[in-house]
Formats: structure tokens, C-alpha cells, sequence
């Protein structure tokens, strides 16, 4: 059958699933530390790789696949008390599977590109071996790399710079239709479009609640309610942004004015602005953001 390209989160992806894959080898896997936990008497835990990027498409790399199994493979076994299972990268992604690659590398003085060199992701390959760049698995690939700021060592059948563009263009495509079907019409004209909604009609800008405050596109935590003050202009203030936020800043001359755009880090959502009239006593900043761009959870400040 035809390997299907596009975005690994696509439904066409469903294809490429192999029926019961992860069961077959966790349970060879499990078999042997089993029988080396009893030879040895000792402890024995198995490592999978598997992470958040194959959830939607892959129902055995769920983490409750995972604790199902495990359980059943406890009860069909003697000593089973030796062998657990790891997910070290259940709530990961393939960006962080690469962080910790590169620390490996580095501890290990072994080099980062000849190791990836070695592997292959693509599921459609060419005959000498090179991958397309346009299969599920090549474009989260190909993104992960980009995200590291590395070329990805592997051939592909076209250089990095078109493979990584069209990795690029159809991450943006996909990104867009789950936003369109997410979002109301006046979240999606801010966080994507960088619109502004009216001064004044916010529903966060006179919440005084205890609370967090997150992306209304990904979840992200963006402030706290300690860092919200009323400031009077007609849109939610912040003087400060929440621990690990870490908004972006973008310069805009966009309405024939200098201001500095503020962005989600996490998906590249419009929030807002940040001005220099904000209160001194926290450095003089005011973030200015628009309610559409976020979602409020009371409690949890």
C-alpha cells in the first residue's frame, strides 16, 4: 500500500500502525529480563522509548496501554515483583528524545551526526536507502531537529533546506485546521491572525479571582493572578509573566507605531504587547493582553 505523507497527527496516519507491535516486543522484552531478574536476583527495569508524539495515532504508545500491560504481565507471571516497566518519555516528544541524545553524546565523547546518521525513520525510503522527508514520521523527524537547531544527518532524496520547508508548511497547515476547529472565531483572529479584540470587552480584564492563567491554545501557564494588576486601559495587565512562561518578544512597527509584540513560546500564539508604563516596583513593564488569548483556571495560583 501507498505510505501515506502529510502530518503525523493526520488521520491517514492510522495506516502505518502495525496491529499489536509494542505488545509483541514488550512482551519478548519482558520475558528476558524476567529470566535475568530470577538468575541474577535482582530488580530489573525496562526502558521504552516511546513518547506524547505517537499518542494520537499509536494506541499502544498511551501511557495506560502501558499500565494495562504491565499489569497483565504481572499476573501471568511468577516474580513478576522484578521487572517494572519505564516511560522516560511518555510526556516527552521527539525534541526531547534529541536534548537528551545530545547530553549522551557529549558525556560519552562519542559524536552526536554519526549516531543519527545510522538510523532511519522514514517509512518510505528510496531504493538507496534515503528517506523522503514527506511520510508522518520524516516530518516530525525533520521538526524535532529543527527545534534542536541541527540539520538532521540522515539522506534525504532532496536537500535539508526543501525537506525542512515542506516539514515547516505542513506543520503550519496542520496547526492551522485544529486551531479553526478549536478556537471561536475572535480567538482565532487574535492568537493566529494577531487581531485585537475591542478595548473594554474582555472577559478576563476585571478578573480578580485567585488563579492561573494559560494559552487558549495549548495550555501553556503564561501568568499568575499575582502578577495581575488593574491597570486601566481596557485589557488584561500583567506587570510580570508566570515562572517558565518564557514569552516571546517580537519587535512591531505594524500600525505605524514601535511596539514589542509578546508571543506563547510554546505555539507561537499572539497574546498581546508589552509597554514601559507598568508598576516600578516590578520593573516598570505592562504586559498588555487580550482575553481571547488565554484561558483562566481559579485555585490553582
Amino acid at each position: 500500500s501507498v505510505i501515506p505523507e502529510g502530518h503525523y497527527e493526520e488521520e491517514q496516519m492510522k495506516s502505518t500502525v502495525v496491529p499489536n507491535r509494542n505488545a509483541i516486543f514488550s512482551s519478548i522484552i519482558y520475558g528476558y529480563a524476567l529470566s535475568i531478574a530470577v538468575k541474577e536476583n535482582q530488580k530489573v527495569i525496562i526502558a521504552l522509548g516511546v513518547h506524547s508524539g505517537d499518542h494520537a495515532i499509536y494506541p499502544d504508545c498511551r501511557p495506560q496501554f502501558y499500565t494495562a500491560l504491565e499489569h497483565a504481565f504481572q499476573i501471568g507471571n511468577w516474580d513478576s515483583e522484578k521487572v517494572s516497566f519505564e516511560l522516560p518519555y511518555i510526556d516527552g516528544d521527539k525534541e526531547t528524545i534529541l536534548k537528551d541524545a545530545l547530553v549522551s553524546c557529549e558525556d560519552l565523547s562519542i559524536d552526536f551526526d554519526t549516531i543519527f546518521a545510522n538510523t532511519n525513520t522514514s517509512y518510505n525510503p528510496d531504493q538507496y536507502g534515503r528517506s523522503s522527508g514527506k511520510s508522518g514520521a520524516d516530518i516530525e523527524r525533520i521538526l524535532a531537529f529543527n527545534a534542536i537547531g541541527r540539520v538532521d544527518p540522515v539522506e534525504y532524496v532532496d536537500t535539508w533546506g526543501v525537506v525542512l520547508s515542506n516539514a515547516i508548511a505542513v506543520e503550519i497547515k496542520h496547526k492551522d485546521e485544529y486551531y479553526r476547529e478549536k478556537l471561536t472565531d475572535l480567538q482565532y483572529m487574535v492568537t493566529r491572525q494577531g487581531g485585537t479584540e475591542r478595548a473594554y470587552t474582555g472577559i478576563y480584564d476585571g478578573e480578580k479571582r485567585d488563579g492561573i492563567y494559560r494559552c487558549i491554545c495549548c495550555e501553556h501557564v503564561l501568568f499568575t493572578s499575582e502578577n495581575k494588576y488593574d491597570s486601566g486601559c481596557g485589557w488584561p495587565a500583567f506587570h510580570s509573566e508566570g515562572e517558565g512562561a518564557g514569552i516571546r518578544r517580537i519587535p512591531d512597527s505594524s500600525m505605524g507605531m514601535l511596539r514589542v509584540e509578546v508571543r506563547c513560546s510554546n505555539c507561537d500564539s499572539h497574546l498581546g504587547h508589552v509597554f514601559e508604563d507598568g508598576p516600578r516596583a516590578y520593573g516598570g513593564e505592562r504586559y498588555c493582553i487580550n482575553s481571547a488569548s488565554l484561558d483562566f483556571e481559579e485555585g490553582l495560583n
